[in-house]
């Protein structure tokens, strides 16, 4: 289109100062080149990580509400690996604000015992996950030998969530 473009249609633009012609941007202007091209390769790409993250909680049939944690923390590293690689360099301060806002609503689920409670109860899932993902007693030991004194046997806080409810309701 654009190689014709100029030719059928003339310029996309005209430049005017005080009413005088001053510049004539031609359609072919706008031509991308190879590097345009790499850039637009290298946004899809990341932008397809959200893409296909949203993709989980498309389903009319099945509740989706267990996917919530395990979706942002697959988009958390697919973006932070990305935001390491030289290939994303031009864009790491945007990835950078990407997991940023990321971090800040997964920090909400603290929260939200629902999130927790949904990997629990899921047939499939239970507690498994919140031991494979956040790790359980040996790797609260193993941090605090490394010298957290803060570590969190995350296990043991998902059960604690799960029996806090239970005698709530």
């Amino acid at each position: 289109f654009i190689s014709t473009a100029d030719e059928l249609f003339g310029p996309i633009t005209t430049i005017r100062r005080n009413r005088k012609l001053i510049k004539k941007i031609p359609w072919s202007a706008f031509t991308f080149k190879s590097a345009d091209w790499e850039r637009i390769n290298d946004t899809r790409e990341i932008i397809a990580d959200a893409n296909d993250i949203q993709q989980y909680f498309s389903s009319e049939k099945q509740p989706t509400l267990w996917r919530a944690i395990p979706a942002i923390e697959e988009l958390q590293t697919a973006w932070g690996m990305k935001h390491n690689l030289p290939k994303y360099k031009i864009y790491k301060d945007a990835i950078q604000e990407g997991l940023d806002k990321l971090g800040k609503y997964y920090k909400k689920f603290d929260d939200k015992p629902v999130y927790v409670l949904a990997l629990v109860l899921h047939p499939y899932y239970k507690l498994a996950y919140i031991k494979m993902q956040w790790g359980g007693p040996e790797e609260q030991a193993a941090e605090r030998a490394a010298g957290n004194p803060n570590a969190v046997d995350w296990c043991d806080e998902a059960l604690k969530v799960v029996e806090s409810t239970m005698r709530e309701y």
